[in-house]
């Protein structure tokens, strides 16, 4: 049955923004102080397809023709699928609805309609503020907005102490725990 009740949040920017430094801090914190079950996704956004491990019996079955392929171990699952061309957001997403998890952290797939930390490199990225449903903003240094519309910090002093980070473990709980 779909977890309905799953969370999502993606994080955004161009390449070298520190999303994936973002990310991997956010895991830390959330799962050594907080009961929540996370998940990542990560847009391979840099053209040609990601690495699959040349020499493995799930790379051989791929290579004679499977979309699918998996490996279980006692525990850890992992899936590797191809074949499928323009596969959309929504269905990977209705894939790991059918896990146990609390929260979705989503590395890129900037147009999505989901909740958006917003990394900024310099002022050039400012364009990035025109995406939909941006709840921070971020970048190596603070970015110095000339608006107060988003909370702003810098990765490098990222504490999961900061005000707009509770709220939104404070609403990933609730939902996860009331609905």
């Amino acid at each position: 049955m779909p977890n309905k009740n799953l969370q999502i949040i993606q994080i955004v920017g161009y390449r070298h923004s520190g999303k994936t430094t973002l990310i991997k801090k956010l895991l830390l914190k959330i799962t050594n102080e907080f009961s929540l079950r996370v998940a990542t996704l990560k847009h391979h956004g840099h053209g040609g397809e990601p690495d699959i491990v040349q020499g493995t019996d799930s790379y051989e079955h791929l290579q004679a023709g499977a979309q699918i392929s998996g490996v279980q171990g006692e525990d850890r699952l992992h899936l590797k699928i191809t074949g499928f061309r323009n596969i959309q957001l929504e269905q990977i997403i209705a894939l790991y609805e059918r896990f146990p998890i609390d929260l979705l952290l989503i590395e890129g797939y900037k147009h999505a309609p989901y909740p958006k930390i917003v990394l900024l490199n310099n002022d050039a990225d400012e364009e990035l503020l025109d995406l939909d449903n941006i709840i921070a903003v971020g970048g190596w240094k603070r970015p110095a907005l000339n608006n107060d519309r988003y909370p702003t910090f810098s990765i490098d002093q990222f504490s999961a102490d900061n005000y707009f980070f509770k709220q939104i473990i404070n609403d990933v709980q609730r939902r996860t725990t009331h609905e």
